[in-house]
């Protein structure tokens, strides 16, 4: 059985990652796609937790980056909510002769929008120290407390 549960990860992780890949070129979330197919890599492998805690790392880099001024955070809102009127108006107005443009490019545009937008707003919260995932602690309060719990 658990040879049969490492063929099916390594199969899915491996899905992911080639979709993820993929969608780096086309439209759509290939960042977390990819880091998708990571963590369900990890499950199994060892390399894979090494590249997901490197790739979490990044992330929150690359988060607090984007936050990090008044000027990026609105250029990063302002690009969200452009991509999102962009995917919508692909969904709603099918009679546009262009390249890609369909409802199901549409759609993927404005769900990539929602993940900034959504990512953006946790981002901004969590710099302030606020809670973010509405268990009434702050980012920093359930760090600390991760890691004591991985200490002891």
């Amino acid at each position: 059985m658990k040879v049969f549960k490492r063929f099916a990860v390594t199969i899915l992780g491996a899905a992911l990652l080639l979709l993820g890949g993929a969608m780096m070129v086309l439209p759509g979330p290939g960042i977390l796609v990819i880091v998708a197919g990571l963590a369900v890599l990890a499950t199994e492998y060892v390399w894979a937790q090494r590249m997901l805690k490197t790739a979490k790392s990044q992330a929150e880099k690359v988060q607090e980056a984007a936050v990090a001024s008044p000027v990026r955070t609105a250029g990063t809102v302002v690009f969200g909510v452009l991509l999102l009127g962009l995917g919508l108006a692909m969904v709603f107005l099918r009679d546009v002769e262009l390249p890609f443009w369909s409802p199901v490019t549409g759609g993927i545009l404005a769900v990539t929008a929602l993940i900034l937008l959504v990512t953006t707003y946790m981002t901004i919260r969590a710099a302030r120290g606020e809670d973010t995932t509405h268990t009434g602690s702050t980012f920093a309060e359930q760090g600390s407390a991760r890691i004591s719990s991985l200490r002891s």
